[in-house]
């Protein structure tokens, strides 16, 4: 074992093992080394790339969010620049029709002022006219001046129950022609149909109507008188204080709740509403008790229909607006089960004219005009010209009738000719049996010494008078 361990193989083998060991080691440290290095440059590489591209992404989706934010707010802009034009156009049509509504009422007028033949009783024809161009001109500037609507209504409240009183002050004076006496003698004689006034009016009467016919017929015309006139007073007070009450935060009803869902029928409006009613109900009870008791005495110059026009346009607005409103609570009582952000959106793009009251007012302007061609009919000028005599307007149609008449026209023309012919051909027939029993009794008593002749020249004869016949 010595001699193997001392031997020069052994001594080599020895030495060159741990050399190759380092060596290799060395190498694999190197290598390590090498590959850590080229994984940490792609790493960094590849780390860069990574920060460039995430840039680019972030630059990209800020140029996109711009982009995305740009065309939202050029959107919007659009959308409002259509909702300017739409409200443009609205209040370009309603203020064409309240224009043309002003200048027919405006001619009217002027048709009334150039013959002016009975001024005690076109000066109240001249103040009926005014209702359509007050009425157009309040809704038009309603639609322009939002803020002012609260005041409006109120001057449109009050011109309706002046016009009530006015229309009154009409009949009277057509049926006096300005003498109130005489008004009183034509009542006189309807003194049997006259139903007593109120009497807690009677404070107000004298003589009482108790005493006589006359006294009675003062006491009913100064009764529809009051009815009237106080509607005057209490509409507009009613108007004011139906604003004051809405501007004061009194909205006229409860909260959510159930409990609350009556809270209307005892809040301040309801009251208001309920006194504005009777004093309406009033005012025309009297006005249509006036007009029962003379309406033979005013039948010429057609009260019912001027009546109609004007009444028309208080009962038509007055319904028409229900209905809006009606409509309006339906739709907002659908839109509370939307979600908060369709709501948003709806409200953000919603015109300045789909609230109720704005379509009301748009509605009333385009009416005025058909109501103030209906004053021009039932009104005219020419009615208190002297020796006026109504005419009577025929109905629009399409001719119907005048068809049927030339229609008949024909059929009897057909059948009057048939029966000429029939008859012409009964004489002809007639003619013939008489010549041939002419025929037989000339034979018969002809005698033998007449010739063969003379009887041909008979009957030629007779032959040539019926195709003369």
């Amino acid at each position: 074992m010595f001699t193997r361990m001392n031997s020069p193989t052994y001594d080599e083998r020895s030495l060159s093992t741990p050399r190759t060991l380092n060596c290799c080691q060395s190498l694999g440290q190197w290598l390590n080394i090498g590959a850590i290095g080229i994984l940490s440059a792609v790493s960094a590489m590849l780390f860069i790339q990574l920060q460039a591209v995430s840039l680019r992404v972030s630059s990209n989706q800020s140029q996109i969010n711009a982009l995305k934010s740009q065309i939202e707010s050029s959107a919007n802009e659009i959308e409002v620049q259509v909702e300017k034009q739409r409200d443009f156009t609205v209040i370009n049509m309603a203020g064409t029709f309240t224009l043309l509504s002003c200048l027919i009422t405006m001619f009217h007028m002027t048709a009334h002022l150039r013959k002016m033949n009975q001024p005690f009783v076109q000066r109240k024809i001249i103040a009926i006219l005014w209702m359509s161009p007050v009425y157009a001109l309040t809704s038009f500037l309603s639609l322009t001046l939002p803020s002012g609507e609260p005041y409006l209504a109120i001057v449109k409240d009050f011109y309706e129950s002046y016009v009530i009183y006015q229309f009154l002050s009409f009949l009277i004076a057509v049926l006096g022609r300005g003498d109130r006496n005489a008004v009183v003698m034509k009542l006189v004689r309807h003194a049997g149909h006259l139903k007593p006034p109120y009497k807690c009016l009677n404070c107000l009467f004298h003589p009482p109507p108790q005493e006589s016919d006359e006294a009675l017929a003062n006491a009913v015309l100064l009764e529809c008188q009051v009815l009237a006139m106080q509607f005057v007073f209490f509409r507009p007070a009613t108007a004011i204080l139906r604003f004051i009450l809405e501007a004061g935060g009194s909205s006229g009803g409860g909260d959510n709740g159930d409990d609350n869902q009556w809270a209307y029928f005892y809040s301040p409006q309801f009251f208001v509403m309920m006194v504005q009613n009777v004093s309406v109900f009033l005012a025309f009870g009297g006005l249509l008790k006036f007009y029962h008791a003379v309406r033979d005495d005013l039948s010429w110059c057609q009260p019912f229909a001027k009546f109609l026009t004007i009444k028309g346009v208080v009962f038509m607005t007055f319904w028409q607006g229900l209905v809006i409103n009606v409509i309006f609570h339906a739709n907002e009582n659908n839109a509370d089960n939307e979600s908060d952000d369709d709501a948003t959106m709806s409200d953000s793009t919603s015109s300045t004219f789909t609230s109720a009251s704005s379509i009301q007012n748009i509605l009333i302007c385009m009416e005025m005009l058909f109501f103030s061609v209906a004053h021009w009919c039932v009104f005219p000028a020419e009615e208190w010209e002297d020796g006026y005599k109504a005419r009577v307007m025929s109905s629009p149609g399409f001719g119907f009738q005048d068809f049927a008449s030339d229609v008949n026209l024909i059929i009897d023309s057909g059948k009057r000719s048939m029966q000429a012919r029939r008859e012409e051909k009964l004489r002809k027939s007639d003619d013939c049996a008489t010549v041939d029993d002419f025929d037989g009794a000339t034979q018969a008593t002809a005698p033998s010494y007449l010739s063969t002749s003379v009887i041909n020249g008979v009957e030629d004869e007779l032959d040539v008078n019926e195709s003369f016949v």
